[in-house]
């Protein structure tokens, strides 16, 4: 899976995450004649802080990914850059 596509999944999964909380505290508000238990309440916030977890270690695991590909990027132009530049010293210029 590239890089791209898990940090869309993880976006995907936080979007849908915040829709359900949303729609979630849109049903309490609209029944608020009626007792919402607190346990229900308790155990949402539980899975939310779950998911928010889980979707952060994922994130942070990307970053890393992200910073370690940039390295090997700098590392691979830095040795290019030098192959191109021993190799203009071993080729003679050609009179134009």
């Amino acid at each position: 899976m590239s890089h791209p596509d898990t940090l869309q999944q993880a976006t995907d999964r936080l979007d849908s995450a915040v829709d359900q909380l949303e729609r979630f505290l849109q049903d309490i508000f609209a029944r608020s004649d009626q007792t919402v238990p607190l346990a229900a309440l308790q155990e949402k916030l539980r899975a939310l802080a779950e998911e928010r977890d889980r979707l952060q270690s994922e994130l942070d695991a990307e970053r890393m990914r992200t910073r370690r590909l940039k390295a090997a990027n700098e590392e691979v132009s830095g040795r290019l850059e030098a192959v191109m530049v021993r190799l203009k010293d071993l080729i003679p210029a050609v009179p134009g």
